[in-house]
């Protein structure tokens, strides 16, 4: 795959995470967010959580900012998650579902991780199969992965039919975009049972495409616990490694064109068996209330989420929830998305023909979009720490016993940000300093 290493915003680290029932066994679905290991705790469920919402917000936001059909989508994702409340030992919350919500998307993979990684581990001969054709331009791209989805099907019926072999594999949508180049990369990943399937796939999928698919660009190789990796994680690129380690972050209107010719397709499908019959990891996600709270002293408390303190806050007691702390590389990525770089202007104004081609093939109309709605106080924030403390950080939030002014805006503020580059900046609170902390890829 073209573009270097590749940064993406989630990770997969095996099945389902939950505590341990009665029996010892975890059970699947029983916290919310998961890609983790086993019972877990849920001081670091909801770390990890916290970490997909500071990058997850600032990424709506600039893609809110756009003229897409998908606007009202991208806003609702701007507030998932916002708001949580513990009650009898649990948080409940409000979910975007969407697909480009890092958030939900940690749920998702889970979903897809519980319902298909026991069919992977009774198969005798997994090979991971990469199928894909030459890039495309982004008018195109929604056809494209709609030809693709068509070609599948039909290789797949001629091997059946005509090569007698039972075809058995979990197919992945994926989509990428080539910065250098300014165009698009729809490919298939797919776990397969049994090399000769394997094989047969590749050879009838080069031929179905002619000259647009050419061998050497397939890839057939006998299935890793990394390939599940790959087929479980996020369904495109949000940054590459370029030459020299410099991280590219990808366009956020190139992002867009992408996820609107994504829309209304599957990511995961399985091929040749019938799921097993758990929750769809394209289901509704809607309102969770079964992630367990950290400690019962927050019993009855309101948990805002505050991008300038990367933590939901109590502003009864000033206590932030998680203690969560963004390394470089995850402050880099918000700032990245806050900031109004011309650089990136420049680069949107290169993929604004795709992005008009996606919104006319999903049947939509481009309009102006107004600045972007955010929830949180405008305030500085250093670095924190369990409770926030008010002394060490001009308008930081309360501490214990001294409740938020009503006038203050440090309340539990629902309120619009003016359009301005600064202005966002300082509601998303990625103005400071970066820390020097220690710089890691985005992986959660």
């Amino acid at each position: 795959m073209a573009g270097g290493a590749v940064v993406r915003p989630g990770g997969i680290a095996g099945a389902s995470e939950g505590r341990p029932d009665a029996g010892g066994m975890v059970g699947a679905g029983r916290c919310l967010d998961t890609l983790a290991e086993p019972c877990q705790s849920p001081e670091d469920v909801l770390r990890k959580r916290a970490r997909s919402k500071f990058l997850s917000l600032p990424l709506a936001a600039r893609l809110a900012e756009l003229r897409s059909p998908l606007e009202k989508s991208y806003r609702n994702t701007i507030y998932c998650a916002s708001t949580l409340r513990q009650q009898g030992g649990k948080l409940q919350g409000k979910y975007c579902g969407n697909r480009w919500c890092l958030v939900c998307n940690r749920v998702r993979t889970a979903r897809a991780i519980n319902r298909y990684k026991p069919v992977l581990d009774s198969w005798t001969d997994p090979q991971f199969v990469t199928l894909t054709i030459r890039n495309v331009p982004g008018e195109d791209l929604g056809a494209a992965l709609g030809e693709m989805l068509a070609q599948f099907a039909a290789v797949r019926r001629g091997i059946t039919r005509t090569d007698k072999l039972v075809v058995k594999a979990i197919r992945k949508l994926e989509c990428t975009h080539n910065q250098h180049r300014g165009d698009y990369h729809p490919h298939f990943h797919a776990i397969v049972e049994g090399r000769a399937v394997a094989d047969a796939l590749r050879k009838r999928w080069v031929k179905a495409w002619g000259d647009r698919a050419e061998f050497v660009a397939q890839d057939v190789r006998a299935a890793t616990p990394g390939s599940a990796h790959e087929l479980f994680k996020y369904f495109t690129k949000l940054a590459t490694k370029a030459g020299g380690g410099k991280t590219e972050y990808i366009p956020a209107a190139a992002l867009d064109v992408i996820f609107q010719a994504m829309r209304g397709r599957r990511v995961w499908q399985p091929v040749g068996f019938t799921a097993p019959a758990t929750v769809d990891e394209e289901d509704e996600i809607g309102t969770d209330g079964d992630t367990d709270a950290p400690s019962e002293a927050g019993e009855g408390a309101e948990w805002e989420w505050e991008q300038a303190q990367h933590d939901w806050v109590d502003y009864r007691t000033g206590e932030l929830l998680t203690g969560f702390e963004p390394n470089r590389a995850a402050r880099k990525f918000a700032e990245h998305f806050t900031d109004n770089q011309e650089g990136e202007h420049g680069q949107n104004k290169q993929v604004e023909a795709g992005a008009a081609g996606a919104a006319g093939a999903a049947g939509g109309e481009a309009m102006p979009c107004p600045a972007p709605v955010v929830r949180g106080a405008e305030r500085d924030a250093g670095r924190h720490y369990g409770r926030v403390d008010a002394g060490r950080n001009r308008g930081a939030a309360p501490a214990r016993g001294h409740p938020a002014p009503a006038s203050s805006g440090h309340g539990p503020a629902r309120h619009a940000v003016e359009s301005g580059a600064g202005q966002l900046r300082q509601s998303l609170g990625v103005g400071g300093a970066i820390e020097h902390t220690q710089n890691r890829s985005i992986n959660a």
